[in-house]
Protein backbone atom coordinates (compact mmCIF):
# COMPACT_ATOMS: atom_id res chain seq x y z
CA UNK A 1 0.00 0.00 0.00
CA UNK A 2 2.97 2.40 0.96
CA UNK A 3 4.51 1.33 -2.69
CA UNK A 4 1.07 2.86 -4.31
CA UNK A 5 1.56 5.91 -2.42
CA UNK A 6 4.89 6.14 -3.58
CA UNK A 7 3.62 5.86 -7.35
CA UNK A 8 0.74 8.78 -6.50
CA UNK A 9 3.42 11.27 -5.12
CA UNK A 10 5.39 10.45 -8.13
CA UNK A 11 2.24 11.70 -10.17
CA UNK A 12 1.49 14.82 -7.99
CA UNK A 13 5.37 15.96 -7.99
CA UNK A 14 5.20 16.01 -11.81
CA UNK A 15 2.63 18.49 -11.75
CA UNK A 16 5.30 20.72 -9.97
CA UNK A 17 3.93 19.98 -6.81
CA UNK A 18 6.29 20.11 -4.18
CA UNK A 19 4.92 20.08 -0.45
CA UNK A 20 2.82 17.17 -0.40
CA UNK A 21 0.66 15.24 2.20
CA UNK A 22 -1.40 12.37 0.91
CA UNK A 23 -2.64 9.47 2.78
CA UNK A 24 -5.15 6.15 1.52
CA UNK A 25 -6.45 2.75 3.21
CA UNK A 26 -7.15 -0.70 1.59
CA UNK A 27 -6.09 -4.45 1.11
CA UNK A 28 -2.65 -5.65 1.51
CA UNK A 29 -2.05 -9.69 0.17
CA UNK A 30 1.00 -11.07 1.69
CA UNK A 31 1.35 -14.29 0.42
CA UNK A 32 2.82 -17.76 2.95
CA UNK A 33 3.30 -20.45 2.79
CA UNK A 34 -0.72 -21.99 2.77
CA UNK A 35 -2.44 -19.03 2.46
CA UNK A 36 -2.75 -15.23 1.33
CA UNK A 37 -2.99 -13.06 4.35
CA UNK A 38 -5.62 -10.10 3.78
CA UNK A 39 -5.62 -7.09 6.23
CA UNK A 40 -6.59 -3.76 6.01
CA UNK A 41 -4.00 -1.13 6.17
CA UNK A 42 -3.21 2.57 6.21
CA UNK A 43 -0.54 4.18 4.44
CA UNK A 44 0.70 7.99 3.95
CA UNK A 45 3.75 10.12 3.38
CA UNK A 46 4.80 13.46 3.17
CA UNK A 47 7.88 15.40 1.59
CA UNK A 48 8.18 19.52 0.43
CA UNK A 49 8.61 22.00 3.25
CA UNK A 50 7.00 21.30 7.02
CA UNK A 51 5.14 24.64 6.58
CA UNK A 52 3.45 26.43 3.83
CA UNK A 53 5.11 28.93 1.82
CA UNK A 54 5.24 32.14 4.02
CA UNK A 55 7.25 35.02 5.24
CA UNK A 56 7.72 34.97 8.97
CA UNK A 57 10.60 32.33 9.47
CA UNK A 58 12.81 30.17 6.77
CA UNK A 59 11.88 27.31 5.23
CA UNK A 60 12.65 24.02 6.56
CA UNK A 61 12.09 20.27 5.10
CA UNK A 62 10.16 17.58 6.81
CA UNK A 63 12.06 14.79 9.00
CA UNK A 64 11.10 11.72 9.87
CA UNK A 65 10.14 12.79 13.28
CA UNK A 66 7.48 15.40 12.12
CA UNK A 67 5.92 12.43 10.46
CA UNK A 68 6.25 10.46 13.59
CA UNK A 69 4.75 13.14 15.42
CA UNK A 70 2.32 12.89 13.27
CA UNK A 71 1.44 9.24 13.61
CA UNK A 72 1.88 9.69 17.81
CA UNK A 73 -1.25 12.18 17.22
CA UNK A 74 -2.97 9.88 15.61
CA UNK A 75 -2.69 7.15 17.87
CA UNK A 76 -3.78 9.16 21.17
CA UNK A 77 -7.12 9.40 19.63
CA UNK A 78 -7.42 5.72 19.78
CA UNK A 79 -7.20 6.07 23.64
CA UNK A 80 -4.57 4.07 23.84
CA UNK A 81 -1.56 6.07 22.69
CA UNK A 82 1.39 4.99 25.16
CA UNK A 83 0.51 1.09 24.23
CA UNK A 84 2.13 2.10 20.87
CA UNK A 85 6.33 2.25 20.27
CA UNK A 86 8.93 2.48 17.51
CA UNK A 87 11.78 0.47 17.53
CA UNK A 88 15.01 0.72 15.08
CA UNK A 89 14.31 -1.65 12.05
CA UNK A 90 15.69 -2.15 8.63
CA UNK A 91 13.13 -2.47 6.13
CA UNK A 92 13.93 -2.75 2.05
CA UNK A 93 12.19 0.10 1.01
CA UNK A 94 13.40 2.23 3.46
CA UNK A 95 16.41 4.17 4.16
CA UNK A 96 19.04 2.02 6.57
CA UNK A 97 18.97 4.18 9.49
CA UNK A 98 15.74 6.63 9.25
CA UNK A 99 13.47 3.16 9.84
CA UNK A 100 11.77 1.86 12.49
CA UNK A 101 8.96 -0.84 12.80
CA UNK A 102 5.75 0.16 14.81
CA UNK A 103 4.59 -2.04 17.57
CA UNK A 104 1.31 -2.43 19.60
CA UNK A 105 0.78 -4.79 22.48
CA UNK A 106 4.16 -6.45 21.82
CA UNK A 107 3.51 -6.93 18.22
CA UNK A 108 4.91 -5.22 14.98
CA UNK A 109 2.23 -3.54 13.02
CA UNK A 110 3.96 -1.11 10.37
CA UNK A 111 6.66 0.57 9.31
CA UNK A 112 8.07 4.04 9.32
CA UNK A 113 10.63 5.70 7.71
CA UNK A 114 12.26 7.64 5.32
CA UNK A 115 12.00 6.40 1.43
CA UNK A 116 14.87 4.39 0.18
CA UNK A 117 17.15 6.64 -1.85
CA UNK A 118 17.41 4.05 -4.75
CA UNK A 119 13.29 3.92 -4.89
CA UNK A 120 13.73 8.07 -5.23
CA UNK A 121 15.49 7.78 -7.97
CA UNK A 122 13.65 5.33 -9.62
CA UNK A 123 10.65 7.21 -9.61
CA UNK A 124 12.42 11.03 -10.21
CA UNK A 125 11.34 11.89 -6.64
CA UNK A 126 13.27 15.65 -5.80
CA UNK A 127 13.42 15.63 -2.07
CA UNK A 128 13.34 13.06 1.15
CA UNK A 129 10.25 11.39 1.58
CA UNK A 130 8.68 9.94 4.69
CA UNK A 131 6.57 7.39 4.79
CA UNK A 132 4.35 4.80 6.83
CA UNK A 133 2.00 1.86 6.75
CA UNK A 134 -0.27 0.48 9.84
CA UNK A 135 -2.73 -2.24 10.54
CA UNK A 136 -6.04 -0.37 10.62
CA UNK A 137 -7.26 -3.09 13.30
CA UNK A 138 -5.53 -1.70 15.85
CA UNK A 139 -6.09 2.03 15.44
CA UNK A 140 -10.17 0.83 15.45
CA UNK A 141 -10.51 -1.46 18.36
CA UNK A 142 -12.31 1.59 20.11
CA UNK A 143 -10.34 1.61 23.14
CA UNK A 144 -12.24 5.10 24.75
CA UNK A 145 -10.00 7.12 27.46
CA UNK A 146 -11.98 6.83 30.87
CA UNK A 147 -12.54 10.51 31.90
CA UNK A 148 -10.35 11.97 34.73
CA UNK A 149 -11.18 15.52 35.99
CA UNK A 150 -8.35 17.94 36.24
CA UNK A 151 -6.31 17.91 39.03
CA UNK A 152 -6.86 21.55 40.87
CA UNK A 153 -3.77 20.95 42.27
CA UNK A 154 -0.53 22.40 40.52
CA UNK A 155 2.30 20.78 38.79
CA UNK A 156 6.10 20.84 39.38
CA UNK A 157 8.87 20.71 37.08
CA UNK A 158 12.08 18.64 37.94
CA UNK A 159 15.01 18.07 34.89
CA UNK A 160 17.04 15.62 34.92
CA UNK A 161 20.63 15.07 32.62
CA UNK A 162 20.63 11.55 32.07
CA UNK A 163 24.19 9.79 30.78
CA UNK A 164 23.48 6.46 28.34
CA UNK A 165 24.67 4.36 25.56
CA UNK A 166 24.16 6.15 22.52
CA UNK A 167 22.34 3.53 21.13
CA UNK A 168 19.08 3.74 23.38
CA UNK A 169 15.90 5.55 21.76
CA UNK A 170 14.53 7.79 23.69
CA UNK A 171 10.96 5.70 23.64
CA UNK A 172 12.49 3.21 26.14
CA UNK A 173 13.50 6.16 28.38
CA UNK A 174 10.25 7.44 28.33
CA UNK A 175 8.28 4.31 28.88
CA UNK A 176 10.85 3.91 31.90
CA UNK A 177 10.47 7.05 33.41
CA UNK A 178 6.63 6.53 32.93
CA UNK A 179 6.42 3.22 34.78
CA UNK A 180 8.74 4.07 37.77
CA UNK A 181 5.79 6.52 39.36
CA UNK A 182 2.82 6.30 36.21
CA UNK A 183 0.22 8.14 38.58
CA UNK A 184 2.72 10.78 39.56
CA UNK A 185 4.44 11.97 36.31
CA UNK A 186 2.24 13.09 33.99
CA UNK A 187 4.46 14.22 31.03
CA UNK A 188 8.04 13.86 30.11
CA UNK A 189 9.71 16.58 27.80
CA UNK A 190 13.26 15.84 26.54
CA UNK A 191 14.58 19.04 25.95
CA UNK A 192 18.40 18.70 25.05
CA UNK A 193 20.86 15.81 24.00
CA UNK A 194 24.56 16.14 23.85
CA UNK A 195 27.18 13.96 22.23
CA UNK A 196 30.80 15.69 22.50
CA UNK A 197 33.83 15.82 24.17
CA UNK A 198 32.42 16.01 28.00
CA UNK A 199 30.38 12.46 27.00
CA UNK A 200 32.30 8.97 26.70
CA UNK A 201 32.61 7.61 22.70
CA UNK A 202 29.79 5.94 22.25
CA UNK A 203 27.45 7.76 25.07
CA UNK A 204 24.89 10.40 25.41
CA UNK A 205 23.70 12.97 27.71
CA UNK A 206 19.43 13.37 27.75
CA UNK A 207 17.89 16.59 29.05
CA UNK A 208 14.31 15.54 30.56
CA UNK A 209 11.63 17.69 32.31
CA UNK A 210 9.99 15.55 34.31
CA UNK A 211 5.84 16.97 34.98
CA UNK A 212 4.65 15.70 38.51
CA UNK A 213 1.30 16.29 39.74
CA UNK A 214 -0.94 14.72 42.11
CA UNK A 215 -4.73 14.45 42.03
CA UNK A 216 -5.31 14.87 45.96
CA UNK A 217 -3.10 17.08 47.08
CA UNK A 218 -0.28 19.54 46.34
CA UNK A 219 3.47 17.30 46.40
CA UNK A 220 5.93 18.08 48.61
CA UNK A 221 9.27 18.08 48.14
CA UNK A 222 9.83 14.75 49.97
CA UNK A 223 7.03 13.30 47.58
CA UNK A 224 8.91 14.91 44.54
CA UNK A 225 12.33 13.93 45.84
CA UNK A 226 10.94 10.20 46.09
CA UNK A 227 9.72 9.84 43.03
CA UNK A 228 12.90 11.50 40.98
CA UNK A 229 14.73 8.73 42.96
CA UNK A 230 12.24 6.35 41.61
CA UNK A 231 12.65 7.22 38.19
CA UNK A 232 16.46 7.50 38.26
CA UNK A 233 16.58 3.40 39.66
CA UNK A 234 14.59 2.30 37.38
CA UNK A 235 16.69 4.05 34.28
CA UNK A 236 19.37 2.82 36.01
CA UNK A 237 18.25 -0.69 36.97
CA UNK A 238 16.50 -1.50 33.06
CA UNK A 239 18.94 0.78 30.91
CA UNK A 240 21.98 1.31 32.97
CA UNK A 241 21.35 5.04 32.45
CA UNK A 242 22.75 7.22 35.66
CA UNK A 243 22.82 11.12 36.57
CA UNK A 244 24.72 13.19 35.16
CA UNK A 245 26.89 15.46 37.46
Amino acid sequence: LAGSAADRLATICRASQERVRIFESGLRFLKSASEIDQRQMLAGLITGSQLSEQWGGAARAVDFFDLKADLEALFTLTGAGAGFAFSAAEHPALHPGQSAAIEFAGRQIGWIGMLHPALEQQLDLDGSTYLFEVELEALNAGRLPAFAPLSKFPSIRRDIALLMDAEIPFDRVKRCVQTAAPEIVKDIRLFDVYTGEKVDSGRKSLALGLILQESSHTLTDEEVDAVVDAVLKRLADELGAKLRE
